[in-house]
């Protein structure tokens, strides 16, 4: 071979390799700003999910904190335990349920901004966890009304608010699950693998 060919030859290789390894960053560069840009968009949708999510669920906890008072009493009430402080009890018990009257505005604002935020599956379980409380609330009303009434005191009574609290704290802690799931790294709405 003369030394002109293999001058050619040698340019000719240089120079492929040379727009490959461009092509090759070119790509890489690409790859990289897409991972980048990802992670900015799950970024930027975290915080304001965290803040939702914090909210609705610190409301959750406080009005069920309030029924659980209430269910307390009512639970005494209805077992016959009260050794003549029914009445107290029954004026504890509508306290601790009024005072879910004025959380109201604010549980429906923090619900709304959970299925703003998203993803599905946390709205779903806002969702489920807003209709357990829901009505395990309207269980303690009725329960309440009956009780003022001089109706429905027994045992069962007392059992069947037990499981209805126990209904609406897991519905509670499911939807806790959820939102943490959705805070993950990706912020994407998809069971980890």
């Amino acid at each position: 071979m003369d030394a002109g060919l293999a001058a050619v030859l040698g340019a000719a290789v240089g120079a492929i390799g040379t727009g490959g390894a461009g092509i090759g960053a070119a790509l890489l560069a690409r790859s990289q700003a897409r991972s980048q840009l990802k992670a900015e968009h799950a970024r930027s949708l975290r915080e304001p999910r965290r803040v939702a999510y914090m909210a609705f669920a610190e409301t959750m906890v406080e009005d069920q904190n309030a029924l659980s008072t209430a269910t307390s009493h009512l639970q005494v009430v209805a077992r016959n335990e009260h050794s003549g402080a029914r009445e107290e009890l029954l004026n504890r018990a509508r306290e601790a349920y009024d005072s879910l009257e004025s959380n109201e505005h604010h549980h429906a604002h923090r619900y709304a901004q959970v299925v703003v935020e998203g993803p599905p599956r946390v709205s779903s379980a806002a969702s489920d966890a807003r209709v357990a409380f829901t009505e395990f609330k309207s269980q303690v009303f009725n329960r309440l009304i009956e009780l003022k009434r001089g109706q429905g005191s027994c045992p069962d009574m007392a059992e069947s608010l037990g499981e209805s609290l126990l209904a609406a704290h897991k519905a509670y802690i499911d939807f806790v699950h959820a939102a943490a799931l959705a805070m993950t790294a990706d912020g994407v709405d998809r069971l980890p693998e």
